[in-house]
């Protein structure tokens, strides 16, 4: 072999090494800064994957109600949810055999990888546990560069495109968590690349079939890659019908090829989706059934917690969501490459035939490109047809986009294309190192950045919520501290204290020393105004965790409330619409107070208030106005074993807190503070409590309404006023 064929072999190595290198330079850094919220739930799927795999005994949770079982055994726990995310937990588990090797195999696998938690999720498996996306997607770059290659018969547009993939921020931030998104997305990309080489290239079955099974485990990541189905048979019809010579006949035999290729790219797709899902292979009817049942889901129900779009906050934030999240989170280069295309097929759509075509006019690829802007247009319709709607659902289109751009740019500035590459890589780097860390951060700066995107889009998937917890791990005794964190399963990693998770429950917000906002929930005042009123109203915020000049996280002092309702849903006697609902309550004894304002008292439990006989105990209770009348007044009552009434204190609202009853509003969080007689010469022992109101509403003759309180936590211990024991309850709080 000469010199110069080594030469030249070496240097056709050199491109798609390049790319990896960048792909993994700009992936690998920083990988466990951060979680994002969903990720804890793909690292539990996971756990059970793996361990349904590695265990033909072991039994899970069905997490698939739906289905009609509540538990699963072995290969049947590789059914964790509808999306499917299959190939997001091969990668999971191979994540879990990752930190096994670490740990230096501490027993068996299995035992291991059972044995982890998921919530809130042990830091030091979020890298391994994201590795594995990052080198198949960094692999993947180079996949689509030989593609685009072959495709368009250029090796500097599939370079250039190249380029645009590995450094495009959005891409790489969600390249760089344990989800589906970046996965289906490859998956679907290299599929549509094949099937282009094969329909329109002339390529060999080869392609057809690995098309179909690239697809198979697009669908297995994500079921939304069901949108290859028809767009493949609407393709397949086309070139029965338009790609023949002319005058050439459609006949019986050129149908009976396009109905085998369709047979031939579905068979394929089925094939990878039974043969990658070991569900498949012991409740296929149960596994189909729950893909289909999520989906339907997903495309019939908007976000549960609404998205802010444009100023306002709905469900489903409309026709323009997609587009104007594609502007915000593409880069400007892009728009060049897309707006430089476009001028070329205008140009190319006005030249007269029989003159000569354009020097620029690439050979036989408008057909290709022309068929990849409809890709992008009809996945985008089918992505709008859905009320959920978030910015990385649109993923798909974005690799498409950036072959395009690539194309417009490269066949525009041909003659200075070195010049063009460099540009591409400084310009594409400054934008991606400007937002490391997280890269969730990144928003096109010819709109603003994230500073305009904060006032246009919902803005935030956990960055930054880190620093907070490292903030508050700087507080003294930070162990027994209790913190009520929106997103906790993003904070608690992070977090050496008690993480306490909270949405519509009011009372778990107030039972945080400290109460962590963050910016997509304040941009969408989630639960509701009144949770953020009561706390501007009496605290100021600590600290705020600012990003690039953005407000991400604020972090305020909080009540501390000792006791809170866990469930607020309308069934549980916890909330009476109309009415009020419980949110939670204190014994305002020297014990509890310590322990939330100093070193607790020896012996002491603030959870368990001990009271003596012929004392009184004092508390102070939250609940939320919905609408009770004030002479609707709480009572707190000492019950027997039996459920008797021994004793009934009745509470007052705190006018210099909640102001006149008459201005309360709908949701107003209203304390109230009374005292609960313990009556004299009762045994020693423990006695449960009991919360609720009177209320005069004609539909509770009884005249009262009892609210269900967690058992574990609703008794009070007595000691008998002959044993000589001081009541905690004695001193004034």
């Amino acid at each position: 072999m000469t010199t110069a064929l080594v030469g030249e072999r070496l240097a056709r190595w050199i491109a798609p090494l390049g790319l990896l290198v960048l792909a993994l330079a700009v992936r690998l850094p920083g990988l466990g800064t951060f979680l994002t919220p969903d990720e804890f739930l793909w690292v539990d799927r996971s756990r059970n994957f793996m361990a349904g795999l590695l265990n033909p005994a072991y039994v899970c949770e069905s997490l698939v109600n739906h289905t009609g079982f509540e538990q699963a055994m072995g290969l049947g726990c590789t059914l964790r949810t509808g999306h499917p995310g299959v190939t997001t937990m091969w990668t999971g588990s191979l994540g879990f055999l990752l930190r096994y090797l670490d740990a230096g195999q501490p027993g068996s696998l299995f035992d291991f990888v059972t044995s982890q938690t998921t919530n809130p999720l042990d830091a030091a498996l979020i890298v391994p546990e994201r590795l594995p996306s990052v080198l198949l997607i960094s692999v993947w770059v180079v996949g689509v560069y030989w593609l685009v290659k072959r495709l368009l018969n250029s090796e500097q547009v599939a370079l250039l495109a190249g380029v645009f993939l590995a450094l495009d921020p959005f891409h790489i931030a969600l390249s760089r968590v344990i989800h589906h998104d970046a996965l289906a997305t490859a998956f679907m990309t290299l599929s549509l690349l094949a099937a282009l080489i094969y329909w329109l290239r002339g390529g060999r079955r080869t392609w057809l079939i690995a098309s179909g099974l690239l697809a198979g485990l697009a669908f297995l990541s994500k079921s939304t890659a069901l949108f290859l189905n028809p767009f493949v048979a609407v393709f397949g019809l086309w070139w029965l019908i338009f790609a023949r010579q002319p005058g050439e006949p459609i006949t019986w035999r050129r149908v009976g090829s396009a109905v085998r290729d369709g047979l031939l790219w579905f068979t394929g797709a089925a094939l990878a989706f039974v043969v990658c899902w070991p569900a498949m292979w012991v409740m296929p009817l149960d596994v189909l059934r729950t893909v289909f049942t999520i989906g339907f889901k997903y495309a019939s129900s908007g976000h549960a917690k609404g998205n802010f779009f444009l100023g306002s906050v709905s469900n489903d934030p409309g026709a323009l969501f997609y587009p104007v999240s594609w502007l915000l989170r593409s880069s400007p280069l892009a728009w060049a490459g897309l707006t430089a295309l476009g001028w070329l097929a205008w140009r190319s759509a006005r030249s007269t035939p029989g003159r000569a075509q354009p020097r620029w006019q690439p050979n036989r690829v408008w057909p290709i490109l022309a068929w990849l802007a409809v890709y992008v247009v009809a996945f985008l319709a089918f992505m709008t047809m859905g009320e959920k709607k978030q910015d990385r659902y649109l993923l798909p289109v974005y690799p498409v986009l950036s072959i395009m751009a690539a194309a417009g740019l490269t066949w525009v500035w041909k003659a200075r294309y070195h010049w063009l590459l460099l540009s591409v890589v400084l310009v594409q780097a400054g934008l991606v190192i400007a937002n490391y860390p997280y890269y969730f951060t990144y928003y096109n700066p010819l709109l603003g950045g994230v500073q305009g995107a904060q006032h246009m889009v919902t803005v935030g998937w956990g960055e930054g919520l880190d620093v907070a917890a490292d903030y508050l791990n700087q507080k003294p005794g930070v162990e027994r501290l209790r913190v009520a964190a929106w997103y906790q399963s993003t904070f608690a990693p992070f977090f050496r204290g008690q993480a306490i998770s909270y949405a519509k429950e009011k009372g778990k917000a107030l039972s945080g020393q400290y109460v962590v906002f963050y910016i997509n929930q304040l941009q969408r005042r989630f639960p509701d105004d009144e949770l953020f009123r009561y706390f501007e109203e009496r605290y100021q915020p600590e600290t705020v965790i600012r990003i690039k000049g953005v407000d991400y996280v604020v972090i305020y002092p909080g009540p501390g409330m000792q006791h809170y309702v866990e469930d607020r849903v309308d069934e549980d006697r916890r909330v009476y619409r109309g009415i009020a609902a419980l949110l939670g309550w204190d014994w305002l004894t020297p014990a509890a107070a310590e322990t939330y304002l100093g070193p607790q008292a020896p012996g002491s439990d603030p959870n368990v208030p001990i009271a003596v006989g012929g004392s009184q105990l004092p508390f102070r209770l939250y609940w939320e106005y919905l609408g009770k009348a004030p002479e609707e007044r709480f009572f707190f009552r000492l019950l027997t074993g039996d459920g008797r009434k021994l004793s009934e204190g009745i509470s007052q609202p705190l006018l210099s807190e909640a102001g006149d009853p008459l201005t309360w509003r709908q949701g107003q969080i209203i304390t109230e503070q009374g005292e609960l007689p313990i009556p004299a010469h009762i045994p020693s022992g423990d006695y449960p409590i009991q919360i609720g109101f009177y209320t005069r509403a004609p539909a509770v003759p009884e005249g009262e309404l009892i609210f269900d309180l967690p058992p574990e936590e609703a008794w009070v211990r007595v000691e008998a006023a002959t044993s000589g024991a001081r009541s905690s309850a004695e001193a004034e709080p």
